[in-house]
């Protein structure tokens, strides 16, 4: 096999999702495990705590 065609191959398996299946989340607790991960980004300082909580409760309001 040649270096392009390990490329190519090497590039779809980083970009192409592995065909497992996914664990259903019950919308509540998506919202809680994506306001866990929105305090962590206040805690780094990617975002205010205004934008963390705005955007948590939209995601309340959108799927509870």
């Amino acid at each position: 096999m040649d270096t392009l065609s390990l490329n190519i191959l090497l590039a779809l398996t980083i970009v192409l999702p592995l065909p497992t299946q996914s664990t259903p989340r019950y919308d509540e607790l998506m919202c809680e495990e994506v306001a866990e991960a929105l305090n962590e980004s206040v805690t780094y300082g990617e975002l205010t705590q205004a934008e963390a909580d705005d955007i948590s409760d939209r995601c309340y309001e959108l799927y509870t």
